[in-house]
């Protein structure tokens, strides 16, 4: 019997169209991924928002994480990029205690936000008051 290639074997047109499909869908959802920082309230410091799954370029060691309604502990160089991952399924702000930044992050979501002067950062979440944290700036 002559090889009549995989997709004759698997069914013919019918695999080529499922393979066509999923590239399709996967273009859709890659196109999905766009920043909108419109919902964002930054002051003080320099923040932006990605969308879930959007690749960050900061570093793993600046990264504040929101899981579990709690804030990582975090020790960063003034000046340097944090990424503020949140895991959890509801939206949080990383808001100083002294007013010197505010940044709003989706549920699921990542933000950046640089801190350019040293200090010991008291933080909470003002959408939810149990959570406090502090991050620290050498």
């Amino acid at each position: 019997m002559p090889d009549e290639g995989l997709s004759t074997r698997l069914g013919g047109a019918r695999v080529r169209s499922v393979g066509v499909t999923v590239f399709v869908g996967l273009l859709v959802l890659s196109g999905c991924g766009g920043d909108d920082d419109s919902a964002d309230t930054t002051t003080g410091a320099a923040a932006t928002t990605a969308a879930a799954g959007a690749t960050t370029a900061a570093a793993s060691n600046n990264t504040l994480t929101i899981k579990d309604l709690k804030f990582s502990d975090l020790t960063v160089k003034a000046g340097d990029t944090i990424s503020i991952v949140n895991a959890d399924g509801t939206a949080h702000t990383v808001t100083a205690d002294d007013g010197s930044f505010d940044v709003e992050v989706p549920a699921g979501s990542t933000a950046t936000l640089v801190i350019p002067a040293a200090g010991t950062f008291a933080i909470h979440c003002k959408i939810h008051s149990s959570m406090h944290g502090t991050i620290v700036v050498t």
